[in-house]
């Protein structure tokens, strides 16, 4: 409806300008006619002496606003020169304001050359800089009103053609990164690699193309269509580095099955009788085996991917099997010794701990190692527990003791066998009860306070004959605890 009405309008004002020329119509359209010729034949402001006859007021006060129209958007227009090219927020708010002016006036009234010259060079700048910013919308929008109030230029046919390859960059880089999220999602590994591959083909074809497109469209080195470009290629590295981390992870999932090896427990916990010690000799011997084995299927993976896995993930897990199997091997040392470890009382597991394994749910701030886990029922009286701690040298971890109740936990660097052992031979507690926050006992820089990898522990008759806790190793108990 409204483009109807402008259609009216100016068919009237055709019309009037008819009138005029034969002496027809009111005295009120013959004003209005020789107001529009004066405009259109001089200037605008030659108007304002045949519109002020008019009688009809609501009428005069619409042709008179139109030179307040003009008016200011020509002191928007003017605006625009002292504005630093850089600042492109006013820049882009001046060109809207003379748009909106002039686009609110009577299509019939046509703006002066240099009027439509200096209006159509602000509002190429503003659409080439909402196309490098990918407000493509905007720049159409800003481009079909440009050329109703300016006309066709040149200054603005270059940006239709700068639209339209933008348009087409934008598209396609939208549609590329689409498959790349739902490459992101594939669950099958090898499908997602193939799956990423395929779209950095695209990107690589679709880089190529629209380069050359620019520059068959002579806009190749307009801001816009260089920023989008540039953007496309970026979207590519980050879907190049995707692919990347998504191998290097697939490469630690490797690393990730090693430490759950060396985690692993066998069944019956607790026990301590010489048949279980030969179960747990066998179950680090099959740990260390099945270590091997994991380790060769990430080699085989490694060869697969040689230019994506570098050799310092190979290094790293290497280092870690290396780690994980000289504890093995001292875990084994200890239970071959089967008559000095059934002294010792109940084991914990896994025997050994440290944030070398650390548990992967754990927060990053509490670095929390996996934990070793007791538990007993019907205990009747004092029971104590041994296991192995591995604390790198001139790290301040500290060794955690937690019960589900508020039993009393005591800790020592010596075997304790027994309450009377303890009070015979003075052996020193040492928890820091200072820092025992709820039923957990920390034993702080327990790598100084342990005289060897191995901590024993008392943990003391309850209100019930059943209970239950966990070691853990910490990089600060305090830290975590604040």
């Amino acid at each position: 409806m409204k483009k109807l009405g402008i259609v009216v309008s100016a068919l009237l004002a055709l019309t009037l300008v008819s009138c005029i020329s034969t002496k027809g119509g009111t005295a009120d359209e013959r004003a209005i006619a020789a107001g529009i010729k004066a405009w259109n034949d001089r200037e605008p402001e030659a108007a304002a002496a045949y519109w002020e006859d008019i009688e009809d007021a609501k009428v005069k006060k619409t042709y008179q606003n139109y030179i307040t129209l003009y008016n200011a958007g020509v002191e928007s227009l003017t605006k625009s020169d002292s504005i630093k090219s850089t600042n492109e927020s006013k820049l882009l708010s001046v060109c809207n304001s003379a748009l909106n002016s002039f686009l609110a006036i009577d299509e019939v009234l046509k703006l002066p050359p240099d009027v439509c010259e200096k209006g159509s060079n602000l509002t190429a700048g503003r659409i080439t800089a909402l196309l490098a910013s990918e407000s493509v919308s905007a720049a159409k929008k800003m481009y079909n009103n440009a050329v109703k109030v300016y006309g066709k230029s040149n200054a603005l046919s270059i940006e239709g053609s700068e639209i339209d390859v933008v348009s087409s960059i934008v598209n396609k880089k939208i549609e590329l990164n689409g498959k790349a999220d739902q490459t992101a999602a594939m669950v099958n590994f090898d499908e997602k690699i193939a799956s990423y591959d395929s779209i950095l083909n695209d990107f690589t074809a679709a880089e190529k193309q629209l380069a050359s497109d620019a520059s068959n469209a002579g806009v190749a080195k307009k801001s816009g269509t260089v920023a989008c470009l540039r953007n496309l290629k970026n979207a590519h590295q980050d879907v190049a580095i995707a692919r990347a981390s998504a191998i290097r992870e697939e490469a630690y999932e490797y690393k990730d099955k090693i430490g759950e090896e060396f985690a692993s427990a066998p069944a019956n916990s607790g026990k301590n009788d010489k048949q279980y010690l030969k179960d747990i000799l066998a179950h680090y011997e099959t740990v260390k085996a099945n270590i091997d084995k994991i380790y060769e299927e990430l080699l085989v993976f490694a060869a697969k991917y040689p230019k994506d896995i570098g050799q310092d993930v190979i290094d790293d897990i290497t280092q870690q099997k290396r780690d994980l199997e000289d504890k093995i091997a001292q875990v084994q040392r200890e239970i071959r010794n089967i008559e000095e470890v059934e002294s010792r009382g109940k084991i914990v597991m896994p025997v050994m701990i440290g944030l070398f394994n650390a548990d992967p749910s754990s927060t990053a701030e509490s670095k929390k190692s996996r934990p070793a886990k007791f538990s007993a029922t019907k205990a009747k009286k004092d029971e104590y527990w041994w296991g192995m701690v591995s604390i790198p040298n001139k790290e301040m971890n500290d060794l955690v003791i937690t019960l589900k109740d508020n039993r009393t936990v005591r800790v020592f660097s010596e075997n304790t066998k027994s309450g009377k052992l303890i009070e015979k031979k003075n052996m020193k507690d040492l928890v820091n009860r200072g820092y025992k926050v709820g039923n957990s006992w920390p034993v702080l820089n327990a790598g100084s306070q342990l005289t060897s990898n191995k901590y024993f522990f008392e943990v003391q008759k309850g209100k019930t004959p059943d209970y239950e806790g966990e070691v853990v190793v910490y990089s600060s108990f305090i830290v975590r605890m604040r």
